[in-house]
């Protein structure tokens, strides 16, 4: 009796029941990404050592047993010593291993598209050695095949490919199922005023009675290391105005400097009563970088650069659903490797939302 039990405590059935989680992680020159739709994304950037010259490749492939990759492709001039604009080739040639590939059509921005048969060949080469190089006028670009292999196989694990015909590394002949493609999950964001936003000034009595407020609700949360990091929350010569969105007419959304860095800062984001006497919920920081809060959407958004050049981003956002603030976004365009804004933007959780605006 104890085994049927443990059995169906550890089922198939009752753990795909909970919500699939996504992930992003990163294997040398390689990054490897998956939503919570199933989706996978697998970006591939050329070494350290070619930061003048920025290529990237993304392999696209959704969750399902028959479901094809897609290849796209991207270079850029090296931003960081202001090269003049990219001078692109009409036809550009794709090589691997010293050998013809076919040509690459791309936009003005530098993004191409790779072809089925260039997809294929370059995943089956990045399974071991590969030199893959991108010719386009005077231009050359390398791509490095460092980590390519364990972020394949890292997108075939969370997908249950291993071992099976469609896997992309690991191929065998089990016939078992594979991830399905998951619903995207809807959020209803409810409409809040569009106008009464104001803000309390440094110095007077209501910023020192909110302050005083939010700086005990950020003290019982050490342990999560919050407190060490909102120096701005907790030091009078730091701290910042207060400014003051409503949500309803029972609760507010408090916004104010967190920690100030050299190229950007984070907030700290609060909902409290509209008395302004209660803190009813204080949200992650990653919901206070560059963005902030958009009543026609109900939407707070934060985005992190990685690094002072601005060529890697994370982002999060989270909607108001007339209780709480929920994770409606996430992703981030992956390493830094010499693309302004990044190369792409990979998933990790997706929603739709509905709703909002007043």
């Amino acid at each position: 009796m104890k085994r049927l039990l443990v059995f169906a405590l550890f089922s198939p059935a009752l753990a795909a029941a909970a919500p699939l989680q996504g992930f992003y992680t990163s294997y040398q020159d390689w990054d490897a990404a998956c939503d919570n739709t199933g989706t996978c994304r697998i970006a591939g950037y050329q070494d350290d050592g070619e930061i003048e010259h920025p290529v990237s490749v993304l392999f696209t492939r959704k969750a399902g047993g028959n479901a094809p990759v897609i290849g796209q492709i991207a270079v850029a001039p090296d931003f960081t010593d202001n090269e003049p604009d990219l001078k692109l080739a009409a036809k550009s040639e794709l090589r691997l291993n010293g050998k013809a590939l076919g040509t690459i059509r791309f936009d003005k921005d530098g993004y191409g598209k790779l072809s089925g048969a260039q997809t294929q060949a370059l995943l089956t080469a990045l399974r071991r050695d590969a030199k893959i190089e991108v010719i386009s006028g005077a231009n050359t670009w390398t791509l490095s095949d460092k980590g390519a292999a364990a972020a394949m196989l890292k997108l075939d694990e969370f997908q249950g490919r291993l071992n099976t015909p469609s896997a992309l590394i690991r191929k065998g002949r089990s016939t078992r199922a594979v991830l399905q493609p998951q619903p995207v999950p809807t959020i209803r964001a409810a409409a809040v005023p569009q106008k009464g936003e104001y803000t309390l000034k440094k110095g007077t009595a209501k910023h020192k009675a909110v302050m005083a407020l939010l700086q005990k609700s950020n003290q019982g949360r050490k342990n999560d290391d919050r407190f060490e990091r909102c120096g701005d929350l907790h030091e009078p010569d730091r701290q910042r105005d207060i400014t003051v969105y409503p949500l309803n007419s029972r609760q507010v959304l408090i916004d104010t400097s967190c920690i100030s860095g050299a190229y950007q800062g984070t907030s700290f984001n609060a909902v409290m009563n509209a008395k302004l006497s209660r803190v009813e919920q204080v949200l992650p920081q990653e919901y206070g970088g560059h963005a902030g809060f958009d009543p026609k959407t109900a939407t707070l958004s934060g985005g992190f650069k990685g690094r002072g050049l601005g060529d890697c981003w994370g982002g999060q956002s989270a909607v108001w659903n007339g209780k709480t603030f929920v994770r409606s976004r996430e992703d981030t365009t992956g390493q830094c490797k010499g693309f302004l804004g990044g190369a792409w933007t990979l998933p990790i959780f997706q929603s739709k939302v509905v709703g909002g605006k007043k």
